[in-house]
This record gives C-alpha cells, structure tokens and sequence, in this order.
C-alpha cells in the first residue's frame, strides 16, 4: 500500500513539474490572442505559482530525507564543474546520434529554446523571462528534487545505487524524448546527474549540474535576445 502511495506521489510530483515546464510555451502560443494585461497577470502569475511551488517541493524533500542544510563550497561547485563538462561531451555526441540518425541538427528541447529571430521579437517580454526561468531554473531543480531525490527515498534501499541510477535515468530519459535516439543521451545525462547527486548524497550537488547543463542555451538565447533589441 506504502509503494503505491509513493508512486502516485511521485506521479503527482512529475505532473507538477510538466506543468510549470509547458505553461510558458502555452503562453506563447496564445499571446497572439490575449490582451496585453492578461499577458501581464498571466506572466506574474506564472511566477508566483511556480516559484511557490518549488519552495513547498524543496520543504517536503527536506523533511523526506531529514536534512535541513546542504553544504555546497568551493570545493564541491569545482567537482560539479567537472561533472558539467561531462554532461557538454555527451550532448555533443547526443547531438552527432541524432543528426545522423533523424537528420536534424538538435534535440527537439534545444530547438524549442532556439526560436528564431522574428519569432523571439514577436515574443512578449514577460513570457520570454518566464520561459527561460522555467528552463533554467525551475525544470533543474525540480528534476532533481524528483529524479534523484524523491524517486531514491521513495523505492530503494541506501545501497541500491547502481539500481537507483539505472531506473530514475530511464525513467528521466523517457520524459524527454521525441526521437527514440534521444534515449540514449538523455539516459546518460540523468547517470550524471544522479553519479553527481550520490557522490556525497547531497541533492544540491546534482542541481548545480543540471542548471550548468540548461544554463548554456539559455544564456545563448537570452544574448541573442538582448542583441536583437539594441541593434
């Protein structure tokens, strides 16, 4: 009965985190038809709710697994910093998979943030901002909290680590394909973030590796943006 509980939990826990991902290009793809002060509210909204969110999520893990502090030093960005350039050298390799095998340049997430230019000036400020938070910010954090923090407390013994990193990658993995290739890079990114995470068994560890890894495409689209307005 306990373990049906925890999955549903964490299937609630992924549809939270779908949610606040999806929102944002909902809004987009609305903005044509909604009034300037209802993409206002909606923006600010967004935000609250979101931010909200993952403040109750990361109160509940902290109660989960018992920890009220995540030390995180130099020492341990450094390591995370490592762990990042791993996770470059496999969507890199993900990417050639992919161009060789469907033809397209990137990953159908990385062409979602690739938007083109008339596309990124006819975009509402408010709803650029929310979009790239929840990028990259609010979907690293959550999946982690999720994929390799609750999934891990939820159904499997501390000593299950190459178990529990076979499963919550696949399981990653599946949430964010489009192509069947792309199995294969995002199973082994979710590895690294989960070999991040049970190096000392500190969520924040992991976190930090995945808003390295979202952190790239966003900047990129976010300077492109920011060069688009003042040309």
């Amino acid at each position: 009965m306990q373990r049906f509980k925890n999955i549903m939990k964490l299937i609630g826990l992924i549809m939270l985190s779908l949610l606040i991902n999806i929102f944002p290009m909902r809004l987009i793809g609305t903005q044509e038809t909604t009034a300037e002060p209802m993409r206002w509210g909606a923006s600010i909204g967004y935000l609250i709710v979101a931010i909200s969110i993952v403040v109750i999520v990361w109160k509940q893990y902290q109660k989960k697994s018992g920890k009220k502090k995540y030390r995180f030093g130099w020492k341990d960005f450094g390591i995370a910093l490592l762990f990042y350039l791993a996770t470059r050298v496999v969507a890199i390799g993900g990417t050639i998979l992919t161009q060789l095998v469907t033809g397209n340049q990137t990953s159908a997430n990385d062409a979602a943030l690739l938007a083109t230019n008339e596309q990124v000036m006819k975009m509402f400020p408010l709803y650029f901002i929310a979009f790239h938070i929840a990028i990259g910010v609010f979907a690293p954090i959550m999946e982690e909290l999720i994929f390799r923090g609750f999934f891990s407390h939820y159904f499997f013994k501390e000593h299950h680590k190459w178990l529990k990193l076979l499963v919550s990658s696949a399981i990653f993995a599946i949430l964010h394909v489009v192509y069947p290739i792309e199995f294969v890079t995002y199973f082994a990114l979710g590895a690294i973030f989960y070999l991040a995470y049970a190096r000392r068994g500190n969520i924040v560890d992991s976190i930090a590796v995945h808003l390295l890894n979202n952190s790239l495409l966003v900047v990129f689209s976010v300077v492109n943006y920011l060069i688009l307005i003042f040309m």
